[in-house]
């Protein structure tokens, strides 16, 4: 424990000076929007005095067990105190690792968030647990350690399920689903299957309860678009385009889904249409991707216009297939997508045979 908190405060101190820590809204759980208010009204003027108000946390961290006696006399008096206190040092923990991760810094937001769960460990709390699992898992997943991402899921769920929280949770239920999209991913279909199936089931059941909060609709969002992904990938199209389908009429009906989020829904969408041999509306629903990508300079638009250019070539519309791909290999050079310019540059090729 000590070479840990002895590893954090190292690379804390390559940090240390003023700074604005800015902490973006991505995710919409308790232990964010309560980041989210703190930091709005928090300047660091050193990082210094973010490592002496943990090591003062520290400091009773490791008494606490020595004197039991004084402990129990004190107990009433100081136990709220110190709880708070612990849950201001945890989410201070999570908001250092987060600006370390909009860095890159990969190593320092995983010392700092190892030591968040061993104070939520000996001091039997879970506050912030949740969300330290959610990123050392998302870390992973981006570094393509699906087998450590997988081992950090489940026992997320073992823990918040010993802690009392039930199969319905919110936060189990999307580690469940990030459990499905692995096996997926690793073609273990059957797991997958039980997982995505059992994850569906849990949220629909929530909304015809008559939930209809944002929280519990967009994970229903990402169920069925995730298991039409699934579906895709076993090239079950028409499965796949219901699933999906669903998951673009509930959106209509929440607030909450990004313009990006929609954009990847809808070419998706037309990605199955194509399949389908259903022309028009695969035209329709890229056109509308793209008309999105503009609106927020999507780093998917160049692959956008190229989708759009292979759908006007399957309809003989030539001229516009060309002006997309061209649209698509200029977007791909501004935006540093090398295998998208090539794409396009083939794909203009193939139409310069043809005589188009």
């Amino acid at each position: 424990m000590s070479g840990l908190f002895a590893k954090a405060v190292s690379l804390l101190r390559k940090d240390a000076g003023r700074r604005m820590l800015v902490l973006k809204a991505r995710n919409c759980s308790t232990y964010t929007l309560q980041m989210q208010a703190m930091m709005r009204n928090v300047f660091w003027n050193d990082i210094a005095g973010t490592l002496i108000k943990f090591r003062n946390a520290w400091k009773h961290y490791i008494a606490l067990p020595l004197l039991p006696c004084l402990a129990a006399v004190s107990q009433d008096a100081s136990s709220s105190t110190l709880n708070s206190d612990v849950e201001d040092n945890i989410t201070h923990l999570i908001v250092l690792a987060k600006v370390a991760l909009e860095k890159g810094d990969f190593e320092k937001a995983e010392a700092l968030l190892q030591i968040g769960l061993k104070i939520c460990e000996d001091y039997k709390i879970s506050y912030g647990l949740p969300l330290i699992y959610d990123i050392l898992a998302s870390i992973a997943f981006s570094q393509g350690d699906t087998q450590k991402a997988e081992g950090l899921l489940v026992t997320a769920i073992e823990r918040m399920t010993q802690d009392g929280a039930s199969d319905s949770n919110d936060h189990i239920i999307d580690f469940k689903l990030r459990l499905a999209r692995i096996y997926s991913a690793h073609k273990e279909n059957t797991l997958a299957e039980i997982g995505f199936k059992a994850c569906l089931d849990t949220q629909k059941e929530k909304i015809m309860r008559g939930d209809m909060s944002t929280k519990t609709g967009m994970i229903y969002i990402n169920i069925l678009f995730w298991y039409g992904v699934h579906m895709i990938k076993n090239s079950r199209y028409h499965e796949a385009k219901k699933l999906i389908d669903r998951a673009y009429d509930y959106s209509n009906k929440i607030k909450g889904l990004s313009p990006y989020q929609e954009m990847v829904i809808l070419y998706t969408l037309a990605d199955l249409n194509m399949e389908l041999g259903e022309y028009d509306a695969a035209l329709s629903k890229m056109q509308t991707a793209v008309m999105l990508g503009k609106g927020i300079s999507s780093s998917d638009l160049p692959r956008c216009y190229l989708k759009l250019a292979r759908i006007y070539m399957k309809m003989g519309v030539y001229d516009q297939a060309r002006n997309s791909a061209m649209e698509g290999e200029k977007l791909a050079r501004m935006f540093s997508k090398d295998d998208t310019a090539n794409d396009a540059r083939v794909l203009l090729e193939e139409l310069r045979q043809l005589g188009k």
